[in-house]
């Protein structure tokens, strides 16, 4: 299938911008729903989705040794 309308002004596959960052942060402080975000960033919504909980999610690595968590 061909797609017909494009929706998004950035060629896919683009890496977002530090600018682009730190509008979706001050957005999300200001109660903004990921879609209105993409909205104004002529992005998708899943894009704004996965770095929301890109920079969110705190990676922690646990090692199990002998019954013990370090």
């Amino acid at each position: 299938m061909t797609q017909l309308h494009d929706t998004t002004e950035s060629i896919k596959g683009k890496h977002l911008t530090k600018a682009e960052r730190a509008q979706i942060k001050i957005l999300k402080q200001e109660n903004y729903s990921n879609r209105d975000i993409a909205a104004r960033l002529g992005r998708a919504p899943q894009t704004i989705n996965n770095e929301i909980k890109r920079g969110t999610v705190r990676q922690i690595r646990r090692q199990k040794q002998n019954g013990k968590t370090y």
